[in-house]
């Protein structure tokens, strides 16, 4: 069983990387991180993903890492995405995390009622990338 779940999971793996790393920036060109960030914002909808726990479990299920709330304030709430798909993907030079963003700034707005945009950095030396969801 764990030998046909770690198959699963290369194989959704690669298929990620395939589309998300190669396909559609060789498509999108230029203009990927921005249609990537609004296309995570209509995954959001589609799905409702207005639920944080919603939204870890759909991140573990497309093996885009381990999401989890680090800080919250205010004026912002602080993500963290971590895993072995995302020290993979940092390690591979992908660098583009913009449809997790729009998936996050789409939960945390519809969840909030508040406008939401996402600010993403990429922390290299943690191997983890970090979501700042501003709220306007």
């Amino acid at each position: 069983m764990t030998e046909n779940t770690e198959h699963t999971n290369e194989h959704v793996y690669f298929i990620n990387q395939l589309y998300r790393d190669f396909l559609l920036p060789t498509i999108l060109g230029d203009d990927d991180a921005a249609i990537l960030y609004w296309a995570g914002k209509r995954i959001a909808r589609k799905y409702d993903l207005s639920d944080f726990d919603d939204l870890v479990e759909f991140f573990s299920m497309a093996e885009f890492g381990n999401l989890e709330k680090v800080k919250e304030r205010r004026s912002h709430t602080i993500y963290e995405l971590s895993g072995q798909t995302v020290e993979d993907r940092l390690n591979s030079d992908s660098k583009e995390f913009s449809l997790e963003g729009g998936m996050i700034a789409e939960a945390v707005q519809t969840a909030t009622g508040r406008t939401t945009e996402s600010e993403i950095n990429i922390l290299d030396k943690e191997k983890k990338v970090q979501f700042i969801a501003r709220f306007g």
